[in-house]
Formats: structure tokens, sequence, C-alpha cells
């Protein structure tokens, strides 16, 4: 009779496929309704929309977007994103400010806008990065630069504001990184906020297939330790790979 430790091994092979390919139709659901959610923020930010003027900094927020001709609720969400309106705020990898810029991107920009002509003698300091107008202005600039770039692919523009625009060149789109990908959702998020719109229908179907999708992940992640330990009672019993 065959031992009842092979009838585990094979339920178990069964129960992972069938988890595999649930986990690959959630995937696949969860990008979908994604990918309809920033098609239609795509659209809409191409209309031009003022900060609202009861935020910090709404002035500079304004007049820097409409300068670059993106919409100033994408700007205030950035910074929302990045620093939470905080303009001292310093990240790990070394950004600087409300909207988090980097050095070397601030020097890139600022060479082209001359943002601190007359300003200082010499190179830009911190307290330049820390400066909420001239850091609004560099980073709004730059942002303005990707949208450019990626001929008016709002979502391009703000993976390639997290990422760097050479991952996204490299994956030609939005690289798969989570942090990028919730970077993107967030000021999605705030955009719709700052309208008073609710988030379309979309977006709640995605939170959902993505939930099943990470809920399906640790069942995966569990019955493969359950073949690992079912393997190793197996190789015991039979001494060899050949189990009949």
């Amino acid at each position: 009779m065959r031992h009842k430790l092979l009838t585990v091994w094979y339920a178990l092979l069964v129960i992972f496929v069938l988890e595999l390919a649930i986990y690959g139709v959630a995937d696949f659901m969860a990008d979908s309704y994604r990918k309809l959610l920033r098609e239609r923020f795509n659209g809409g930010v191409k209309e031009y929309h003022e900060s609202n003027g009861l935020l910090p900094y709404a002035d500079l927020i304004n007049r820097y977007s409409r300068a670059e001709r993106i919409s100033g609720q994408v700007v205030a969400a950035v910074i929302q994103a990045e620093s939470s309106f905080q303009p001292r705020a310093v990240s790990s990898a070394g950004a600087h400010g409300l909207m988090q810029v980097i050095p070397s991107t601030w020097q890139q920009v600022n060479n082209e806008i001359k943002a601190c002509v007359g300003r200082h003698p010499g190179e830009c300091t911190r307290e330049c990065y820390f400066n909420p107008e001239l850091n609004i202005r560099i980073g709004t600039a730059y942002l303005g630069q990707l949208y450019k770039t990626y001929n008016g692919d709002m979502v391009r523009a703000l993976a390639a504001y997290n990422a760097g625009p050479g991952e996204v060149n490299r994956y030609n789109g939005v690289p798969p990184f989570k942090e990028t990908n919730d970077y993107i959702d967030r000021i999605i998020t705030y955009w719709y906020k700052a309208q008073n719109k609710p988030l379309p229908a979309y977006s709640l179907k995605s939170d959902y297939w993505k939930e099943v999708r990470t809920n399906v992940g640790w069942l995966c992640v569990l019955t493969a330790i359950l073949i690992g330990l079912t393997i190793l009672r197996l190789l015991k019993k039979y001494h060899s790979w050949r189990w009949r």
C-alpha cells in the first residue's frame, strides 16, 4: 500500500499549483485595475488645476507649476508624499527639502534655470536646499522636465522622479519596485483628495486583488515549507529519491 506520506506529498503539490494559479490571476487583476486608474489620472492631470490655497506654500506651488505647465495639485501631492510639507526634511538617500531633491539633481537643474543666480556667491549649500521657494522651484522644474521627456505621461514622470529616469528607461515604463509603485499610488490618492473626488472603483478593485495576492502569497510560502518538510520525511523513510 502506498505510504500516506506520498498521498500528502501529491496533495501538497496540487494545492501549491492551485495557489500559484490564483496568485497569478490576482496579480494580473491588481495590475490591470491599477493601469486603468493610472490612465485616468494621466488624462486628468493634463488640465491645469491650482493647488488648494489653504495648503502651505500654495502661492509658490501655483506660481512654479504654472510656469512649468504641470498641475499645481500634482506638485502639492508630490510634496505631501515626499516630505509632508516639512521644509527641512532629509532622506537617508540624501534628498533635501520639501520636494526631496538630491544635490546632483539640484545642480543639474539649477545650471539650466539659474534659480540661485545673484542669491549667493559660489555653489549652493544645504540652506539653499531647505529654502522653500528654491526647493519648490527646482523640484517643480525637474518634474516638468520629466513630464516633457515622457511626452505628457505623468505616471512615468513620477516614477522617474522617485526611481530615476535610468530605471524608467530600462523597464520602458514604471519599474517593478514596490516603493516606486506605492509612491505613485499615494500621489494619485492625494490628487483625488485635492479635488474632493472619491477614488474610482478601479482603485478599490485593485486594492482587493492586491490583498488577495498578498494572502495567497503567504499561503504559497506555507505550502512550500510543508512540501519541504514532507520531502525530508520521505527521504528519511525511503533513504533515496525513489519513492514508491
